[in-house]
Parts: C-alpha cells; sequence; structure tokens
C-alpha cells in the first residue's frame, strides 16, 4: 500500500511538471490570469477523474471550466504539462505530518499508521479515477515516476532510521531496515487497486466503509510492525483479529 508515515524532504518537481508560464506574459500573472489557470486546473481533476487521461481532450477541460479553447494555450503548453501539474498536486497533497498527526497522542503508533492511511484510504474512495491516471502517467513519464519514488523513497528512509530505536535489540544493519520498510509499506498495495480502481466484485461485496478500510489496512501494518494486534479500544472492524494467533 502507500503507507505516507512522514516526510520532511521539499520535493523538486521535474521540469516537465512545473508551471507553464504565459508565452506572452512569462512573468507574473494577474489576479484573474490565476483566477482562469486555477479554473482550468480544477476542471482537468474533474475530466480526468470522469474520462481519463487518454480520453481527456483540451475542449473537454476548457468547457469544464467555462473558458475559451483558446485560453488554454495562454497558460498550458498541452494537456501532457496540465496533466502532470494536476497529479503532482494531487500526489503531495495531504502530506504534511503536523496536519495528519494533528489529533494523534503522543507514543499512540496505531493512531498514527491509522492517520496515515486515512490519507490514502480517502484518495482512494473519492477519486479512485485520479489513482487510475497517477499509476498510468507514473509508467508513461519517467520524471513524474521519478518524483513520485523519491517522495515515497524519502517518507520510507524516515521509517528506516527510526527502527533502530524503535527495536533496539536486534541490531537491524541499514539494509535489513530498508527491506523491511519496504516490504510492510506494500501491505494492502494490491487491495487498494482491486477494491477501488478494479472494483473486483468479490472484494466489493464487502461494503467497507473507509473507516474499516483504514482500519484493517492499519491493524495489519501495525500487527506486522510490532507482532502483536493493536488495543482493542481503539478497534471495531477488526477487533476479532486478536485471535490470529499461532497455536503450539
Amino acid at each position: 500500500m502507500i503507507l505516507i508515515l512522514n516526510s520532511n524532504s521539499t520535493i523538486l518537481l521535474p521540469m516537465s511538471t512545473q508551471p507553464a508560464k504565459s508565452a506572452k506574459n512569462p512573468g507574473a500573472r494577474s489576479a484573474r490570469g490565476e483566477r482562469a489557470r486555477a479554473r482550468l486546473k480544477e476542471a482537468a481533476l474533474v475530466v480526468l477523474e470522469r474520462e481519463g487521461y487518454h480520453k481527456m481532450r483540451i475542449a473537454d477541460v476548457t468547457r469544464e471550466a467555462g473558458v475559451a479553447q483558446g485560453l488554454f494555450y495562454h497558460y498550458f503548453t498541452d494537456l501532457k504539462s496540465l496533466t502532470l501539474e494536476v497529479l503532482a498536486d494531487f500526489a503531495q497533497a495531504g502530506s504534511d505530518p503536523q496536519e495528519v498527526e494533528k489529533d494523534v497522542a503522543r507514543g499512540d503508533w496505531y493512531g498514527r499508521i491509522y492517520a496515515y492511511n486515512l490519507v490514502v484510504v480517502r484518495s482512494y474512495a473519492r477519486r479512485p479515477g485520479i489513482m487510475r491516471c497517477l499509476l498510468q502517467l507514473a509508467d508513461e513519464e519517467p520524471g513524474f515516476s521519478a518524483m513520485l519514488r523519491e517522495r515515497y523513497r524519502s517518507q520510507l528512509l524516515w521509517l528506516v532510521d527510526l527502527m533502530p530505536k524503535l527495536f533496539p535489540d536486534v541490531r537491524f544493519r541499514k539494509h535489513q531496515a530498508l527491506m523491511v520498510a519496504y516490504s510492510l509499506a506494500g501491505i494492502g498495495e494490491g487491495l487498494l487497486r482491486e477494491y477501488f480502481i478494479n472494483e473486483s466484485g468479490t472484494l466489493r461485496a464487502a461494503d467497507l466503509s473507509v473507516e474499516e478500510f483504514v482500519e484493517l489496512l492499519s491493524t495489519m501494518f501495525y500487527r506486522a510492525l510490532f507482532l502483536e494486534h493493536p488495543d482493542a479500544k481503539q478497534l471495531k472492524y477488526t477487533r476479532n483479529l486478536a485471535g490470529m494467533v499461532k497455536l503450539h
């Protein structure tokens, strides 16, 4: 799964994802121009969700934004530059650890994991089409893929650095902690895609709420990391999974 644990790094986007400058006015734009540009980006998000990247047309975006089609090229070079910028903005939303963890008590690791998973699952639940586009563009655009990988790596390295302090008796070697962190981060990734993007009938029959889905992923991650079940007082959907222990 795409579990965001923490990130204090500044991600420098590839040149192809930087905002396009107007050919007529490469400097600062007027407030009116900024509003028009923002409308185009908001419209692109709607069209990408509805149609997907490969079916989206400039006319679709300008019609959704309520602006003249010719105005598009005043702000963006082409559909790809617009799409990359919109998806980069979307991918980086909700990554401020202070905001995500504002309601989590100090030392509450389950609550911490739950808070970050909630950001991820809400993104899939609310914008499955956008998440599909993110995966498509990551496959097709090396610069965009590199940005996502760097963001993912920086988040996991935070956990890698923390693991020796969490488990001092393990005496982690650097590469061991890295491999464990990447393995843990993969928990639920396939489930998220199948449930929200591919809409597997078998899985959708479970009819989970966002909160139940987040609890499931968080419980599995917590169990894998700490080799114990979370506090039952924090659980509803997965409380009974405390019985998942090996019988000797």
